[in-house]
């Protein structure tokens, strides 16, 4: 059998790295196993197999996010001519503008249709964004329950931080009747009311319009371990509404 030939000075050696036929057996692979884990017998067992999936997901979802972000422009679109990186990036939908995007809810697409990975959908038009935090320039102690925050600009965008009782949260300040301003706005309990249109109100802890129509984009919430308010774009959005 040949030997490899020694790489030449500065040159890195490719110990590891598979063929493309490798790879695309490697994908074959984990297809089937994971089919397989979704016919454990024990429920329990499932439940926790998919769990560790999840997290799995999760660290490689956030430092991928993390590092396309750093990417100046033009350098994805290279790499992504690499089967391997392509495939990575599809399955986290952090291909460029020049790749076909995944729809909403849909499964990941391609070769690798069982691979427990969930696409996140572009929620808006223009170049792709990617799910992070931004600080919203307030403090979680800056104003009590009844507040109403509404020249928060974050990543370009207009935000209203409304705060009920403990909780804080986050709205396009933008009215979905006409885009008006939402600046001026009125907080009168978990309601907020347009200052532009009369009977024009919403509750802040979902974004609905009060008697139906188009709703308020909400965007996630939380306070970092120095007191900051962040503001999530481009997340899911859960609201948190009690039961009766």
């Amino acid at each position: 059998m040949p030997q490899p030939s020694a790489p030449s000075a500065g040159e890195q050696p490719l110990v590891g790295f598979m063929s493309n036929d490798e790879w695309d057996a490697l994908l074959g692979e984990v297809n089937g196993l994971v089919q397989q884990m979704e016919l454990l017998p024990d429920a329990n067992t499932r439940a926790q197999v998919f769990r560790l999936l999840d997290g799995i997901d999760a660290i490689h979802r956030e430092a991928l996010r993390r590092l396309v972000r750093l990417f100046k422009d033009g350098v994805l679109d290279k790499v992504i001519s690499d089967p391997a990186i392509h495939t990575l990036m599809e399955l986290y939908d952090l291909l460029p503008d020049s790749a076909p995007l995944v729809d909403a809810g849909a499964a990941p697409k391609g070769r690798f249709p069982t691979i427990p990975i969930r696409a996140v959908p572009r929620t808006r038009p223009g170049p792709a964004r990617y799910p992070h935090w931004v600080p919203a320039g307030a403090r979680n102690d800056a104003a009590g329950s009844g507040a109403l925050l509404d020249d928060i600009v974050a990543d370009g965008l207009p935000l209203l931080l409304a705060r009920r009782n403990e909780r804080w949260f986050a709205l396009d300040a933008v009215c979905p009747v006409d885009a008006s301003s939402l600046r001026g706005a009125a907080l009168n309990g978990n309601t907020l009311s347009c200052p532009n249109h009369a009977g024009c109100h919403y509750d802040i802890r979902n974004g609905a319009r009060v008697g139906g129509g188009a709703p308020l984009v909400c965007h996630p919430v939380r306070t970092d371990d120095d007191g900051r308010i962040l503001i999530g774009l481009d997340m899911d959005f859960t609201p948190s509404l009690p039961g009766f």
